[in-house]
């Protein structure tokens, strides 16, 4: 009989059980190694698609290209808004997918499974709307804080490292998250490539504040 356990998942203890997770079944020495090669994974791609992809495609499909370059601001807005205000209207499920100490044994983070849901949503909801006025090109607002698109995006860039774990922990610990079922391993992968894109988008909208270049304060 497969090993089952249960996660608080909406309001009034709402839970659900599902099977443990094939990577949270394994000796933790392995599920670190399994951990941090994600981490390396997602750092080695996201490289490849600042350095390597995006210049090819820029070549390869201009017009392509400029719509993506058009279309990110809007699209990672309108992204991080709803899933920063689903950290407060599906909390439980958020707060679901924060990694239980000991996870991978490694994981070992001040603060409470709430907490930094509640934090992490702030973060991305003020990251999208600081990102949109940034784009709105308010001449008042370019004039105040002309880096506020360039501060907003690396802001995010970190932020979206920072709540990486979160979505390993659903992928190694079949985490239902807001959903309330094991999310099927193709969607797992469609979302490893999507926080690639996510990263490659700001990193190169922030990289002048990543790198030093750019002050956070006029």
């Amino acid at each position: 009989m497969a090993k089952t356990q249960s996660y608080v998942i909406g309001k009034n203890g709402k839970s659900v059980t599902v099977p443990l997770g094939a990577v949270q079944q394994l000796p933790e020495s392995l599920q670190s190694l399994i951990f941090v090669s994600i981490f390396i994974a997602l750092a080695v791609c996201t490289y490849l698609n600042v350095t390597l992809v995006g210049p090819a495609l820029a070549a390869a499909a201009p017009a392509v290209h400029a719509w993506l370059l058009w279309a990110r601001v809007p699209l990672c807005s309108a992204l991080f808004s709803a899933v920063g205000v689903a950290h407060f209207t599906a909390h439980e499920g958020i707060a679901s997918m924060y990694p239980k100490p000991g996870a991978w044994g490694l994981w070992h983070l001040p603060g409470s499974a709430s907490f930094h849901t509640n934090w992490t949503g702030v973060a991305e909801v003020a990251g999208a709307l600081g990102l949109a006025l940034g784009a709105a090109a308010i001449p008042a607002l370019q004039a105040l804080y002309p880096q506020l698109q360039a501060v907003s995006a690396a802001g995010l860039f970190l932020l979206t490292i920072a709540v990486s774990p979160a979505n390993v922990y659903m992928f190694t610990h079949n985490a239902p998250g807001p959903v309330g079922s094991v999310v099927p391993w193709p969607l797992h992968v469609l979302r490893f490539y999507m926080q690639v894109a996510l990263l490659t988008a700001f990193w190169d909208m922030g990289r002048g504040v990543l790198l030093g270049h750019v002050p956070l304060l006029p």
